[in-house]
């Protein structure tokens, strides 16, 4: 009798438990609603009850285990919970790249780390004119309401303008929030002069380490530019933090922009004019860093024949989108070198963070000469010239790269590390043995195998991470143009089973694109009706 009434306490425990799951179908909060059913609603509505007819589906995800054993969990949710198939392909770095700018995919993995401490930096991203969307969708009534909550100066008007647009988003779904990230570094207590912080960004000015002359880290994969103006993700903004500096840099701790190339700025009463001037500093041939550098590199990047995925974020410069949109001429473009030293950049609107904008890669400086001799050879050893703490002293493709100290950087004093090495090992098992065998000093991902165990390391640097794991659906393929199919196929994810049993590390289940982490502005949610 004792265990019948034991068997039955649990039985009601764990149906008790059951109700506090929001994976399990439950409200996750007031408004919200039983997910798993409404996605089965939406997607019989599109034709296709219980699946029946649904042509099979295809996700694409970079070549890792991490994402491979997620994309899996997506297949059996699917399959089970709304009778869709699903296969899984991979491909390396490069080439899933490139399908993505083709939208040469199905439904694919997708990952966007705040470039700013804004709302601005992911809910931008889904405009029409942003390089980095890759997924066919647009809408008007979305990109105007961005435009005006970036015209608008009060904040909390502006985010009411950022919430609608991204309620926009969450019923339209072109793309799936599934995490806000959790940064995944771990490094030896040898290193030293470097702080886990919110964007995962660690300027390597006054990065040390102890013992030895090179500091050798994982990054993951194989940068495929080292072009500031090309780039499109953190394993190439980890190495153009060494080599460039722009008008601004990061302050290690609190990544606030700190002095850089600009010694200092003033900004106008109306907020919409910034000057900067420049200090006495070179590139590594000697020549000096002028204003015109700046202006060469920026328009360069919003000139529609570059093929950058990062022109967008230039649109804070007066006439850069028109110009970039093939509505307006560079000359209209907003920036003025009053003098070698001095640049002026007029703003559409009062930007209050582009001071920190301007530590970001894209708005680095480039030199004009060298990329027109040299075309797309100009960043290989041999002809790239740079202007930040450290050179460019080899790169070997599939195998490293090495950067050492530049004597010509304005505070090369400072600079400690007399080299870094950067290795593209995409395996994380691999990297982790290195690591552990002190052949490496730091890692940037970690085995999900051994993560439990990980994150109990004292070396272990894992904090919240200003960004929003994701999957992206081609919007353009017949399978997935009906707004009702892509919002089934987010609502009937179990997040916090993904979370808790697949990635191990402390993310938050994300059931909006922007993360929680900016005061003031609150998300509206993809699960609610209201």
């Amino acid at each position: 009798m004792r265990s019948l009434l034991w068997l039955l306490l649990l039985a009601l425990l764990a149906a008790c438990d059951s109700k506090k799951q929001p994976g399990a179908g439950a409200p996750a909060s007031s408004g919200s609603v039983d997910r798993v059913a409404w996605g089965k609603q939406l997607l019989a509505e599109a034709g296709y009850p219980d699946g029946k007819g649904f042509p099979k589906l295809e996700i694409l995800y970079n070549t890792d285990e991490g994402h491979k054993r997620i994309a899996a969990f997506l297949q059996q949710e699917w399959r089970k919970k709304l009778g869709i198939e699903v296969e899984l392909r991979n491909s390396e770095w490069k080439v899933y790249l490139d399908d993505m700018s083709k939208l040469r995919y199905q439904i694919m993995r997708r990952g966007w780390i705040g470039d700013y401490r804004d709302p601005n930096t992911f809910i931008e991203l889904f405009t029409g004119h942003s390089d980095n969307n890759n997924t066919g969708w647009s809408n008007a009534d979305y990109d105007r309401l961005v435009k005006e909550a970036n015209a608008e100066v009060d904040p909390k008007k502006r985010y009411g303008l950022f919430a609608q647009a991204e309620k926009i988003l969450l019923d339209e779904m072109p793309g799936i929030p599934l995490y806000f990230y959790v940064s995944s570094d771990c490094w030896k207590d040898t290193v030293q002069g470097v702080y886990a912080n919110v964007q995962d960004i660690h300027p390597w000015k006054e990065a040390e380490i102890r013992g030895k002359d090179t500091l050798v880290i994982n990054n993951a994969t194989e940068v495929q530019t080292l072009d500031p103006g090309l780039a499109r993700g953190q394993p190439e903004h980890r190495v153009t933090l060494a080599l460039f500096e722009g008008l601004t840099t990061y302050d290690p701790r609190t990544l606030n922009a700190v002095p850089g190339v600009a010694e200092k700025w003033e900004v106008s009463p109306d907020g919409k004019t910034v000057t900067f001037h420049l200090r006495d500093c070179e590139w590594t041939d000697g020549k000096k860093v002028v204003a015109d550098d700046f202006i060469y590199a920026w328009t360069r990047v919003l000139d529609p024949a570059t093929p950058s995925d990062y022109a967008h974020i230039l649109f804070f410069i007066k006439g850069a989108e028109a110009f970039r949109m093939k509505k307006g001429d560079r000359s209209a473009v907003g920036l003025r070198a009053k003098d070698p030293r001095t640049l002026v950049v007029e703003l559409e609107n009062p930007c209050p963070y582009f001071p920190e904008l301007c530590a970001f890669f894209v708005y680095n400086p480039v030199r004009k000469d060298v990329v027109e001799k040299h075309g797309t050879q100009w960043t290989r050893a041999e002809n790239i010239v740079v202007n930040g703490p450290f050179k460019l002293a080899e790169w070997k493709p599939t195998d490293s790269i090495t950067v050492e100290k530049n004597p010509k950087y304005w505070d090369s004093a400072k600079v400690k590390l007399p080299k870094i090495k950067f290795l593209p090992i995409e395996n994380r098992t691999t990297a982790w043995n290195l690591y552990n065998n002190d052949r490496c000093d730091w890692v940037t991902t970690l085995p999900l195998e051994l993560i439990e165990e990980i994150v109990k390391r004292p070396d272990y640097h894992g904090d919240k991470f200003l960004g929003t794991y994701y999957y992206s659906c081609n919007v353009t393929h017949p399978a997935l143009k009906d707004k009702r199919v892509r919002k089934a196929l987010a609502l009937v994810i179990d997040r916090e089973t993904l979370v808790t049993k697949i990635t191990k590390q402390g993310q938050i289940p994300a059931y909006h694109f922007t993360p929680p982490y900016f005061e003031g502005y609150q998300s509206p949610r993809l699960d609610r009706k209201d």
